[in-house]
């Protein structure tokens, strides 16, 4: 079952897009990973010992205990694609830990024996079988349970043994038993098909074309096999013989090597009779003893990860760098960036008018660049011409106190659309933003404009959740433009749209307008707050509210806004979160964050030069979210171009999930699966 879903799309929230993400889980699959065999380098080995798990040297050697399953959970566990987290399940529910077995985390929620967990080939999702029924869950614990991957008709039957192909294909057991039934794919419309008839344990070779599993044959003795397969079903050769493999009649639990070439499986060779793992080569059929008593062996694979810097001389040159790491040169495909279609410009001296401009840029799919507020700085006219070409719209954040007439102007003789969104106040013109973005927003955050560490942290989060929208207050107070545009929406979380308060003044100011009258419209209000003891909890908070396992995330300094502004567009279009740190120290929160997220993030980015996060950020932040491959580093300034032959970067889904309302199909924030809202 191949999911996928352009980033296009995803940003644009187009319906026949929404649709078809309703009925299967979005899964962004770059060309990367599978099931336990993901491609890479050769890492470490894990296999069960008892009902623990051990890691030992591709050769066996130096075994050591993993993580302790005191519950006795089933299952051979799963790694991240990077090598970077192991995935396995209990008794009570999913656990995870880092490769060297610490920052251990039990997901949030207690769901039963989770058994036979496989992580998707981004990073993102959790396979499992629970109760006989494969579910799915997000990799960072994000969401409160799992879904079931499709309801199948009760035959008496159960699903088992999970298995993702690196284009999202999945396939599973369908049986009385784990190890006793049929193989079955799933395709995009939920259909299934019996692909392989007496099969178990299937496991996808690293590029997806092979399948490897185990067959019973009953006799005197039974026997279990090895066999291979193509990704289809066809093609089945044996590949474990009683001569070939010292004697053994019974060979369980296949997995392929991340190269590809060896496959690892237990064995009962006749000279000790004991289960032992084992190696053969796929190609000379060449076996090799590894360690004895244990079962279920899986392979982490070894794939690099990437901090970059995106960066200028300046504040308005790291904008524009920001604008080059997204968006290409109008009409040249260079593989990586798409095009842009419009640019939201903002003055470069304060923020305010600023903090929806953020997800207007995402929702709009452009950058947000600044300027001094007299004339249009030659450097963003140039990005401008660069994104644009000859015809677009420029979108003014501001009245001409803001951007002034001459701005206006020069930009409308350039050959563009102007269009100026602005009110009396800050607070008129995140409204005039809001209202841009969309006329019936599924979520609005609600955040003061007085401090802006809360708003940029939401701007992104808001940019890469379609149908969600900023509007500000005056900390603890609510202004009367934005009262007044609350009192024109339905505050039902389930029917209308989602009220959620960003940051401690937004929040009180949301209650406190609410139980003053300001919004007479309102018969009640029940809403998410989102919030921590300081702006760095409350960006991490954000992230946790508003996605589930992203590829990309973004930090920015603490101790200004202008890198946060234009980045959270950034990284909004990238369809990931906006994290705080200080200068000189990667801020705790945001590591253990980083930590926590390792098996989705494959780029973590910094905005601003070494003057506002200082190259100490660089190591830490690369071993946060890295497995055993050390993070690669590189840097995107103003003059970036990328060459046509380069990799994609991020640039995949957001999670916005999807459920049906009055016959419209609307984005479900992560966080409304794991919070019930806050009852007035």
């Amino acid at each position: 079952m191949s999911f996928q879903l352009s980033r296009r799309a995803a940003m644009r929230g187009a319906a026949a897009a929404a649709v078809a993400a309703a009925a299967a889980p979005t899964i962004a699959l770059p060309g990367r990973e599978a099931r336990a065999a993901l491609p890479g380098a050769l890492g470490k080995i894990t296999y069960r010992v008892g009902s623990d798990y051990w890691i030992a040297n591709a050769d066996g050697t130096s075994a050591k205990l993993l993580a302790a399953d005191p519950t006795g959970g089933a299952g051979s566990g799963s790694w991240a694609p990077d090598g970077s987290r192991f995935f396995f399940g209990t008794a009570d529910g999913p656990v995870s830990v880092r490769a060297d077995g610490s920052g251990r985390f039990e997901f949030p929620w207690g769901s039963g024996e989770v058994g036979e967990p496989v992580v998707s080939a981004d990073g993102r999702f959790l396979f499992y079988t629970a109760y006989g029924r494969l579910s799915y869950t997000a990799t960072d614990g994000s969401w409160q349970t799992g879904d079931q991957v499709f309801s199948v008709p009760d035959d008496g039957l159960k699903d088992f043994a999970p298995a993702v192909s690196v284009d999202g294909t999945i396939v599973y057991v369908h049986g009385t038993y784990v190890d006793h039934g049929d193989i079955y794919r799933v395709d995009t419309s939920k259909k299934t098909t019996k692909i392989v008839t007496n099969g178990s344990a299937p496991d996808f070779s690293p590029d997806g074309a092979k399948l490897a599993f185990e067959r019973l044959t009953l006799g005197a003795p039974s026997t279990r096999h090895l066999w291979i397969c193509d990704a289809g079903g066809g093609n089945e050769v044996q590949l474990t013989t009683e001569a070939l493999v010292g004697g053994s009649f019974w060979n369980r639990y296949p997995v392929w090597s991340p190269d590809g070439r060896y496959l690892l499986f237990t064995s009962q060779p006749a000279s000790t009779g004991m289960p032992t793992l084992t190696r053969i080569d796929v190609e000379t059929k060449q076996v090799t003893y590894l360690t004895e008593f244990v079962a279920k062996p899986t392979w982490q694979p070894v794939t690099g990860n990437f901090v970059e810097r995106v960066w200028g001389q300046t504040a308005l040159g790291t904008a524009i760098a920001t604008s080059r790491y997204n968006w290409a040169d109008r009409g040249v495909d260079d593989g990586i960036r798409p095009q842009a279609k419009v640019v939201v410009l903002s003055r470069d001296d304060m923020y305010q008018d600023a903090l929806g401009g953020s997800a207007l840029a995402v929702a709009k799919e452009g950058p947000l660049l600044i300027t001094g507020k007299g004339s249009l700085d030659p450097a963003t006219r140039a990005e401008i011409e660069r994104v644009l070409g000859d015809t677009g719209t420029v979108y003014l954040l501001g009245g001409t106190l803001a951007l002034s007439a001459l701005i206006e102007q020069q930009v409308t003789q350039m050959g563009y659309t102007v269009k100026r969104l602005w009110g009396n106040s800050e607070y008129d013109t995140a409204v005039a933003i809001a209202v841009e973005i969309t006329p019936n927003p599924v979520a609005v955050i609600v955040t003061t404009a007085l401090k802006y560490y809360d708003a940029l942290a939401a701007g992104a989060a808001a940019g890469a959740n379609p149908g969600t929208v900023i509007v500000l207050t005056a900390g603890d107070t609510m202004p009367g433009a934005t009262a007044a545009y609350l009192n024109t929406l339905d505050p039902d979380p389930y029917t209308g749209t989602m009220m959620i308060g960003v940051g401690g003044p937004g929040a009180r100011a949301l209650v406190g307008g609410y139980q003053h009258g300001q919004m007479p419209s309102w018969g009640s209000l029940e809403y998410w707050p989102v919030y921590g003891a300081t702006e760095f909890e409350t960006a991490v908070a954000v992230a946790e509210f508003f996605f589930s396992g992203p590829r990309t995330a973004a930090v920015a300094t603490a101790s200004t806004w202008f890198d946060a502004l234009t980045g959270g567009a950034m990284v909004g279009s990238c369809l990931g979160p906006l994290l705080l740190s200080t200068p000189g120290t990667l801020s705790p929160q945001t590591e253990a964050y980083f930590n926590r997220t390792s098996a989705s993030i494959k780029y973590a980015v910094l905005l601003g030069g070494p003057l506002a996060l200082k190259s100490t950020l660089v190591t830490p932040l690369g071993a946060a979210i890295s497995g055993p491959a050390q993070a690669t580093y590189r840097e995107y300034t103003e003059t970036y171009r990328p060459a046509l032959t380069a990799a994609k970067r991020s640039l995949t889904t957001a999670d916005t999930r999807k459920r049906a309302v009055g016959g419209d199909v609307r984005a479900e924030l992560p966080g409304a699966r794991t919070q019930r809202p806050t009852r007035v």
